[in-house]
């Protein structure tokens, strides 16, 4: 029968339970929560190392050291398994051999427990230890996490704030994310991340290592989650800088994204960087119109995350508009598609990608999968049906406007 270890010690609290486990263990044990904050540790006497000394004097596991293990892994095996981690020694940043277990409540992670494998070494009964210890430390760290979802509530209506606008002044929105133990530092920028047929929560959840190590604040709305993006040291930076950081976390979420949801299902879009916390709005308003532009054009926006590179899509919504106040519509146009749907051909799908193609009649033709000389019959059909001179610049960029203007009826 498997020895409970615990059973005598249901009414102490998160302190006590620390130095349970360090008697069990008879080594140092630091208790930290979901964002690495100390919130308990046993009595160690001289066998402290740097790490763990610096943790307990900065309340908080050091950067240095986080960075090291998201690196090395660690921190992704803790996500993906529920057995004890064990990491060896890593002395350029002062942390001895350690074990490490996540303390879960079904699939998400309240916090860690870290045993500090100094004085004895850790065995598979220790690892039982600490499996057991993982289980006792939720309802303590529940109770503690109740204070801290009201601060991740406010937290949030925070940055809905910034996103929706509507806010004072530049210094009491800093004022209020000090008050909120924040750090907002501009340059940033807001990405949208939506997935069809998906929700916010699963693709948070896909990205969470992710998110935890380069400390992004996030939102979900529906089916998409919300990234106000910063650089991840926390400092002022140029804005090329942060748009080549935000390049490569997306890139790098793209990739888990694509893996488990298919490609061309993931739709990514991120405004420009803003100087200031009351122009969020600015920045959240022009990824919104990245997503929608980029599910109505997947395959011409299909390797652009950034507003700045959308070029024409993002005139179009506009010229949309414009349209509907004039009353206007390309009667050339309006003749190939009413010739499409009375003979059942596909001619305007023919002129759209040979206006994709700028023209080439050999790109044109290999993309269609059809011979040069089929193309060639079709785009003489096509300048007869419209009455038009595909040569001539004017008509031929007026076509390729309208056409995606079209799209977004």
């Amino acid at each position: 029968m498997q020895q409970k270890y615990f059973e005598q010690h249901q009414h102490s609290d998160i302190d006590e339970l620390a130095d349970i486990i360090g008697e069990l263990l008879q080594n140092p044990i630091t208790i930290e929560d979901l964002d690495h904050r100390l919130i308990a540790y046993s009595s160690h006497g001289d066998s402290t190392d740097q790490a763990r000394w610096s943790t307990i004097m900065g309340r908080r596991v050091p950067e240095k050291v986080l960075t090291r293990l998201w690196k090395d892994g660690v921190f992704q095996q803790l996500f993906s398994q529920k057995d004890p981690v064990h990491i060896p020694e890593k002395t350029e940043i002062g942390l001895g051999k350690r074990v490490a277990i996540a303390i879960r409540r079904g699939n998400d992670i309240l916090g860690y427990i870290w045993a500090q494998e100094v004085n004895c070494p850790l065995t598979s009964e220790d690892d039982e230890i600490l499996r057991q210890a993982a289980k006792e430390a939720v309802p303590r760290l529940l109770q503690r996490q109740g204070k801290r979802n009201v601060e991740r509530d406010r937290q949030k209506e925070f940055l809905w704030e910034l996103l929706l606008g509507g806010h004072g002044e530049e210094l009491k929105l800093q004022q209020k994310a000090i008050s909120l133990h924040m750090e907002v530092i501009p340059p940033l920028l807001v990405c949208t991340i939506e997935v069809l047929e998906g929700k916010g929560e699963q693709v948070h959840q896909l990205l969470y290592p992710l998110l935890m190590r380069d400390k992004i604040y996030s939102l979900t709305d529906g089916p998409q989650l919300i990234l106000l993006m910063q650089h991840p040291k926390r400092k002022a930076v140029t804005e090329d800088a942060l748009v080549s950081y935000s390049e490569q976390f997306l890139e790098a979420s793209m990739s888990k994204l694509t893996d488990k949801f298919g490609k061309g299902n993931v739709y990514i879009g991120c405004g420009r960087p803003v100087r200031s916390l009351t122009e969020g709005r600015q920045s959240y308003q022009e990824a919104l119109q990245m997503n929608v532009v980029k599910r109505l054009f997947p395959h011409e926006t299909e390797r652009i995350l950034r507003f700045q590179q959308l070029g024409i899509y993002r005139f179009l919504p506009q010229m949309k508009n414009w349209n509907k106040e004039q009353a206007y519509k390309n009667n050339h146009l309006a003749k190939l598609l009413y010739y499409d749907q009375e003979n059942q051909t596909n001619l305007t799908e023919t002129l759209e990608v040979f206006l994709d193609h700028v023209g080439k009649v050999n790109r044109t033709a290999a993309h269609l999968h059809i011979h040069i000389n089929t193309l060639s019959y079709r785009l003489k059909r096509i300048e007869e049906i419209m009455q038009i001179d595909l040569d001539d610049p004017n008509q031929r960029y007026s076509l390729y406007i309208d056409l995606k203007v079209m799209k977004l009826e």
